[in-house]
């Protein structure tokens, strides 16, 4: 039987797809089905990504960001350097810019977060609303950096009231002419109270446990210390009293990240004895960092 292309009429060789002469199928095609069990498995699949990327943006919208550093004007304040080569930071001298201030921080800091709270932490105002339970924080207190140690980072936080932060400077202060020094504080608004109180909630739980040996300086070198966590220059005697702002703070370091980083070699404890008349507390660890106990001391490495 002689076949004929349906398009343009021309003979076919037998058992022909497509017509040489126009080039097109001389085929009848069916449209394919997909097997119903194929076409589940695709839709299943389609439902699982469009639910993963619901719950990620959800998550995304819920997450909890962090404090940052808190953004604001910047204020110059010029310190100026003595004849010791020593620079003072004075709540004086930051009322001349900031007349509202109530209290500061000031200290060398080898912090480099970017999260506000994590500065707050290591200072004072903090160590004295949790050990006053929010009754206090820091009023007249000063510091001060020598002009001719280079690369000294500093964490200067300034405080309007109890947990809030009125304006802060972390980094290096900059000599702008011979015996000045300029630091550009960042003024802000930034309450910590959640801090506190959730500091606050953390240290109730477990202080006590973490200060219930006391180990007396005579007894160190037989009870496996190697490393210790220094406490503050402001011991209000030889008997640890709950409402001594360097347990927070002793506290805080012991259940920090890495508290190794701040540990020292117990060889060194006669380095870092409170000044005259004063007394400090140390947390004293094994050689795994783990705790053994706290000791008092005097000025003269006595204890209480």
């Amino acid at each position: 039987m002689e076949h004929q292309c349906p398009h343009c009429g021309a003979a076919l060789p037998e058992h022909a797809s497509f017509c040489p002469h126009c080039a097109r199928s001389v085929r009848d095609r069916e449209t394919a089905q997909v097997p119903a069990h194929l076409w589940r498995r695709g839709l299943k699949w389609v439902l699982l990504l469009a639910l993963a990327v619901a719950v990620g943006a959800g998550a995304w919208a819920l997450r909890s960001e962090p404090a940052g550093l808190p953004a604001g004007e910047v204020t110059s304040v010029i310190f100026p350097e003595d004849e010791n080569g020593m620079v003072t930071v004075t709540p004086d001298r930051l009322r001349e810019y900031f007349p509202l201030l109530a209290g500061l921080n000031f200290s060398t800091t080898s912090t480099t977060s970017d999260n506000i709270d994590d500065y707050l932490m290591e200072n004072l105002q903090l160590a004295n609303l949790v050990a006053s339970r929010g009754a206090y924080g820091t009023d007249e207190e000063w510091g001060m950096f020598s002009a001719r140690s280079s690369g000294a980072r500093v964490c200067l936080l300034l405080f309007d009231r109890n947990t809030h932060l009125m304006g802060y400077f972390i980094g290096e202060p900059i000599q702008v002419s011979e015996g000045q020094w300029q630091m550009d504080v960042v003024n802000c608004d930034y309450d910590f109270t959640q801090l506190y109180e959730e500091q606050l909630a953390a240290f109730e739980g477990s202080w006590e446990a973490d200060f219930s040996n006391y180990i007396p300086p005579e007894e160190i070198d037989d009870a496996g210390v190697v490393w210790f966590l220094n406490g503050y220059n402001t011991g209000k005697g030889p008997v640890l009293r709950e409402d001594d702002a360097q347990i927070y703070h002793l506290w805080a370091l012991l259940h920090s990240p890495e508290p190794e980083r701040q540990c020292r070699e117990i060889q060194r404890l006669e380095e870092f004895l409170p000044s005259e008349g004063r007394w400090r507390c140390y947390l004293l660890l094994d050689a795994d960092y783990d705790l053994l106990g706290y000791t008092m001391l005097d000025c003269q490495g006595n204890g209480g």
